[in-house]
């Protein structure tokens, strides 16, 4: 039925200001004014959700249109909110002039003669921050055949983040294809994915701010579709794609051996590692791995953000010890995530294909709700997961880890207790909420009948 005048006059309203608001977020807002980003992103998002409230009036095509024409918004825009894209162009220009990333620090490199007296690339070393100029690079091989590309098509910066901002977009298109496939496989509503795709979150990390998450749950994604269709061999090779741009999927490599079965999964994890190995002797010998792995590490030791849970138990150790507890409290957390997911894995009932990609949320969610950081981006990979399954609580986090970026809105960085207790007491009761609401077909519907021996009926 052809909607009514006011609701295309609505519509078109809320597609204009949400484009508006885009030019604003991307050519207008410096990193340091929260207020003017926090303001601007409220709106984009209740306008966000307007329009997937009204999603019977729209197509799929209509939605995808919409969704790419907004990205296309921010193609020239300089990345506000993450300086991480001055290290993705300085690893791609090291690369292109016969470099390896992973053989010398920025600050190693730095005082050489030669192009890195040149001031683009000074740029770049000052624009990293001083946590990336001391480290080697942290990100896999096959991300850094991304950042070739177009250090090897350009030598100018703009141009370079225009490059990085197409295969952002490609994608993006490429997760929206991707999931609504999985949708139609698990017989679910396909405008779920909108809850992804058209979020303001996701548009402004991923094209925005140029974060290659987008890049990895492409690559995930294709992996589970396939997983899900019993090509488990081609799955392998999506999956080693997805590791090697991060290294994040391996925590729901266990959540695949119900789909699988014992013998399947030993040939999946099998194929999987030597796939993954390939792909890392294009740039790593043992050293260079000891030395990104190396710099992974000391990311999470030495830098702290956004934390849930860890920040919980720093409070402890300060009024016990006198001290940040990190270093020893890291291991323990690690642990206690392994074991967590182990279990979620080995005691959780299959029911349907669904539960992988549920099962696969919630592993993200105890990862990150452990973690000493938690980018905003990094909360994505909740988000993917959830548009499957009947859980809103990520959608909720999306709008809230917002919050996070006003560490920047002053001189020297620092974080707002009350906006992170805000953050996670919302998300944290809704999660709550739809757990108890879901127990019994979903989280908590464990097979402990069948490890005492008895009959699971």
């Amino acid at each position: 039925m052809e909607s009514p005048l006011k609701y295309r006059v609505l519509a078109a309203f809320a597609i204009l200001a949400s484009a508006g608001l885009y030019y604003y977020q991307g050519y207008v807002l410096s990193r340091d004014n929260f207020e003017g980003f926090f303001g601007s992103y409220l709106l984009l998002f209740g306008l966000f959700y307007w329009l997937w409230l009204n999603r019977q009036n729209f197509s799929f095509n209509h939605f995808l249109i919409l969704s790419l024409s907004l990205r296309l918004i921010l193609i020239f825009a300089l990345p506000a909110l993450s300086n991480d894209f001055f290290r993705f162009i300085w690893d791609g220009e090291l690369i292109t002039n016969g470099i390896n990333p992973y053989a010398h620090k920025p600050d190693d490199l730095i005082s050489f003669g030669g192009f890195l007296d040149e001031d683009r690339m000074r740029v770049l070393y000052h624009g990293m921050g001083e946590l990336s100029q001391q480290s080697y690079s942290c990100y896999p091989p096959l991300n850094q055949l991304f950042f070739v590309i177009p250090a090897a098509l350009s030598d100018t910066i703009t141009t370079q983040l225009f490059i990085f901002k197409i295969i952002m977009i490609l994608a993006d298109l490429g997760i929206i294809l991707v999931a609504k496939k999985i949708a139609e496989h698990l017989k679910i509503n396909i405008n779920q994915i909108w809850l992804f795709a058209l979020n303001p979150f996701i548009i402004l990390e991923f094209t925005g701010n140029i974060h290659f998450e987008g890049v990895m749950i492409f690559f995930m994604l294709c992996a589970i579709y396939l997983l899900l269709k019993n090509q488990w061999i081609f799955s392998t090779v999506f999956f080693a794609f997805a590791v090697q741009v991060k290294l994040i999927p391996l925590i729901i490599l266990p959540l695949f051996w119900k789909k699988l079965g014992l013998r399947k999964m030993i040939g999946y994890v099998g194929l999987s590692a030597i796939l993954i190995m390939l792909l890392g002797k294009l740039f790593l010998t043992e050293t260079f791995l000891l030395n990104m792995m190396g710099s992974v590490d000391q990311y999470f030791e030495r830098f702290e953000f956004n934390a849930g849970i860890f920040y919980v138990i720093r409070e402890i150790g300060f009024m016990t010890v006198g001290y940040d507890t990190i270093q020893s409290v890291m291991p323990v957390l690690t642990k206690i995530i392994l074991i967590s997911i182990i279990f979620m894995a080995i005691m959780r009932k299959y029911k349907s294909d669904q539960d992988i990609l549920i099962s696969a949320m919630f592993a993200f969610v105890i990862f990150y709700g452990f973690s000493t950081t938690v980018h905003p981006w990094y909360i994505s990979l909740v988000l993917i997961y959830s548009v499957f399954t009947n859980y809103r609580f990520a959608l909720i986090w999306s709008f809230l880890v917002m919050l996070s970026y006003s560490a920047y809105s002053e001189d020297v960085f620092a974080e707002n207790k009350w906006l992170l207790i805000t953050e996670y007491i919302l998300v944290g009761a809704v999660l709550v909420y739809e757990i108890i609401k879901n127990k019994k077909p979903d989280l908590l519907d464990f097979q402990f009948k069948k490890l005492l021996g008895k009959d699971n009926g």
